[in-house]
């Protein structure tokens, strides 16, 4: 999908909240009218007008990604500083369309978990937070597959529930607990202590042949081993 089409998607869904929000429905003419463009054009593009208000999720996330271009130094932050970025920004967005979202949130996000849109394009974003950042730890690679991310992915969603919830002045409550999660991930995929026994592993397996002697252990120290050098290569 080009820019442009993406541009038309993002100005499409936010006319047509803005139809629903004052006049709690909306037309494809009545859209058609407020933005200039076809029908034609906006089927060619949604194929119903649920989906085109369903699309302000995922939007959330494609917005941000162009944000984060314009940052210079993003690429320097740490991992709980990216991720604390996404949330806090995610936060000033949804609150932008704070009535939609409260109507929304729930049936078309929260209880899809997994298989709604806005949750995909949430997991590939902290995908690639984490794949891009020299400082993860090789041995969170053990826990740093598919399904890692998607966990990550779904607890934002939780955090975002909360956020909706959270009575407390300037959602402080929010805002703490965003930091130490953040921090606690940050604290878990960087942490080198692991890293070190894999080194002292290696080192044993390989040089001083002690797998033969340790069976179970050794058999499998091996086969993470050739399979790690594998990928790296």
């Amino acid at each position: 999908m080009t820019a442009e089409q993406i541009n038309d998607k993002i100005e499409l869904c936010e006319s047509a909240i803005d139809l629903m929000l004052t006049k709690s429905s909306f037309t494809i003419a009545q859209l058609s009218e407020a933005t200039g463009k076809t029908a034609s054009h906006i089927y060619s593009l949604f194929p119903n007008k649920k989906a085109i208000l369903k699309y302000y999720y995922p939007s959330i996330v494609i917005r941000y990604s162009s944000m984060i271009e314009e940052i210079e130094d993003f690429d320097s932050y740490s991992i709980s500083e990216k991720l604390s970025n996404f949330i806090f920004t995610s936060f000033d967005m949804l609150d932008d369309r704070k009535e939609f979202v409260e109507d929304t949130f729930e049936k078309m996000v929260f209880k899809k978990g997994c298989n709604s849109e806005f949750h995909h394009e949430v997991t590939a974003l902290f995908k690639h937070f984490f794949t891009t950042d020299g400082r993860i730890a090789v041995s969170a690679g053990f826990v740093m597959k598919d399904y890692f991310y998607e966990f990550i992915a779904k607890e934002y969603l939780h955090i975002v529930k909360f956020w909706l919830e959270d009575d407390s002045d300037g959602k402080e409550r929010s805002f703490a607990l965003t930091d130490k999660l953040t921090g606690f991930v940050e604290e878990v995929v960087y942490n080198k202590v692991l890293d070190k026994g894999f080194d002292l592993a290696k080192y044993l397996i390989s040089h001083a042949g002690l797998a033969k002697n340790i069976p179970l252990f050794g058999e499998w120290i091996e086969s993470w081993f050739k399979d790690n050098e594998v990928e790296n290569e």
